[in-house]
């Protein structure tokens, strides 16, 4: 998601057009916390405004010019205010999200009717949805080098919506506090299950290929639940796919980048941690199968209890794109604060300005995005070449067996 600033920049882009007015398919909406943003449906992008800058689009109606606008306005505007516009409006230029300048075609239209909000068992949730405006093609293929992402099942939205519908019928908080109970269970049934049963011969080849299909499963589940949560809460997400980290580790992901439009803090909050949860469930199941067997099939049960917990580990791991990192976020009101710290620490460290959205916090708000993107790099860095070295490792195992 990228931020529109409301305040004056130094901009080299060309003049304002007299009259502005957003491109098709960009719509002015709201999101959490009442966030103004404004989505871009060619691109699939999201783009936050501020309060002023999403009173003076929506003032944008195709017919009035700029100067009219800014003449219109209910309070005064002084000259560096109408700089400050001016610059707002060539900024939303530049992100290609105004049209041309001429005025629109006027034709008499019915009034529009009011934007209503959809309520689930008394939860708002995301405005209804428009085919029109969110039918996003992105290219299956995207991401940074460092995290190519492909997608794989653009449909996957479908598959899970009739457990969508099914659980639409029943109330959200019950839901979403029964999740929350048979998870943290789970989880506590699994530390039991490993405290008490491990021991005895290491597990053979066969346990640990057994486990690892197993907890490929698991981990479809894993994303599912994100997709169900995400169906629920009326964003049903663009796609499953792949995420090769390093080029090395793959990670399954679903592409929920429409849940900006969930106004609700917990609904949010209860979409990071689906996956956590769902976890949690199939832990407990693996304990309870570990304490009713034994041999092979109890190996397997807590191999795979251990990598549950461990998958809990990581997710709940603040300085890496983790669900528990985005159920922090959601709950706290913040927007991409692993993205936010990283660009301050870009900007630090080449010595550039700030944007005047970040330079306006506080300097220790400032220094603490610092200090937790500096965090983030350092452990990419040391993954990083964890990986190459885990990677030369195997060749020369290989090599060796080859010519041995």
């Amino acid at each position: 998601m990228s931020t529109v600033m409301s305040t004056a920049m130094s901009s080299t882009s060309a003049p304002t057009s007299p009259v502005p007015r957003l491109r098709r398919g960009v719509s002015l909406i709201v999101g959490m916390d009442n966030q103004p943003m404004l989505f871009d449906s060619d691109s699939g992008k999201y783009h936050r405004l501020g309060a002023a800058a999403a009173f003076i689009v929506g003032q944008f109606d195709g017919v009035r010019s700029l100067p009219t606008i800014i003449e219109e306005l209910p309070q005064d505007i002084d000259e560096a205010g109408a700089r400050r516009i001016t610059s707002l409006v060539d900024n939303l230029r530049d992100k290609s999200l105004l049209a041309g300048g001429e005025p629109a075609a006027t034709a008499p239209t019915a009034p529009a009717a009011p934007a209503r909000t959809r309520r689930t068992h008394g939860r708002h949730t995301a405005q209804p949805r428009q085919a029109r405006h969110l039918k996003v093609e992105q290219p299956r293929r995207s991401g940074g080098w460092w995290l190519p992402r492909i997608i794989i099942a653009r449909k996957y939205h479908r598959i899970v919506a009739p457990v969508v519908t099914l659980l639409q019928r029943l109330p959200a908080r019950a839901l979403s506090w029964l999740f929350l109970a048979l998870a943290a269970c789970g989880y506590a049934a699994g530390a039991m299950a490993l405290s008490s049963l491990a021991g005895g011969p290491r597990p053979g080849a066969l346990v640990v290929v057994t486990a690892v299909a197993i907890q490929l499963v698991s981990i479809l589940l894993h994303e599912s639940w994100h997709a169900i949560v995400a169906g629920y809460l009326g964003t049903p997400i663009r796609g499953l796919g792949v995420a090769l980290m390093f080029w090395v580790i793959p990670i399954a992901y679903v592409d929920r980048t429409d849940s900006y439009r969930v106004r609700s803090r917990s609904g949010l909050t209860m979409l990071a941690l689906a996956g956590i949860f769902s976890d949690g469930v199939v832990c407990g199941l693996e304990a309870a199968v570990a304490w009713a067997s034994s041999g092979t099939v109890r190996q397997v049960a807590l191999t795979l209890c251990a990598f549950q917990l461990t998958m809990l580990v990581t997710n709940l791991n603040p300085l890496t794109q983790s669900d528990g990192v985005a159920a922090a976020e959601a709950a706290t009101g913040s927007v991409n604060l692993r993205g936010r710290s990283m660009f301050v620490l870009r900007c630090v460290l080449s010595r550039r300005p700030l944007p005047p959205g970040l330079a306006v916090l506080r300097p220790a708000v400032r220094w603490g995005y610092f200090v937790y993107g500096l965090l983030c790099s350092l452990l990419g860095l040391l993954a990083f070449v964890m990986s190459i070295v885990w990677i030369g490792y195997w060749l020369y195992v290989l090599v060796k067996g080859f010519l041995l």
